[in-house]
């Protein structure tokens, strides 16, 4: 009858997958940001390069932590209509 308890507690396969490809997408896009357009005056050029990717890991992480339950549930959570 109720349709929200036979829902599988683990996320889908493709969706894990679109959940990596984007955290690591997102994570690309501010390295490069970072490496071709922060200003020059804030950072010696070697160390411009350095932080970009520090950067980049820094927002992938940051991504997929907000979205760890989505990418692994705990099986002990209950949802909405159990605790009725």
């Amino acid at each position: 009858m109720n349709a929200q308890s036979e829902t599988p507690a683990a996320c889908h396969p493709s969706v894990r997958r679109w959940i990596y490809l984007r955290g690591t997408l997102i994570g690309l896009m501010v390295a490069a940001w970072w490496i071709f357009f922060a200003p020059d005056d804030l950072m010696e050029p070697g160390l411009k390069n350095i932080l970009g990717v520090v950067a980049g890991l820094i927002a992938t992480g940051s991504y997929l932590f907000n979205l760890r339950q989505t990418l692994y549930p705990s099986k002990s959570t209950p949802t909405v209509d159990e605790d009725r």
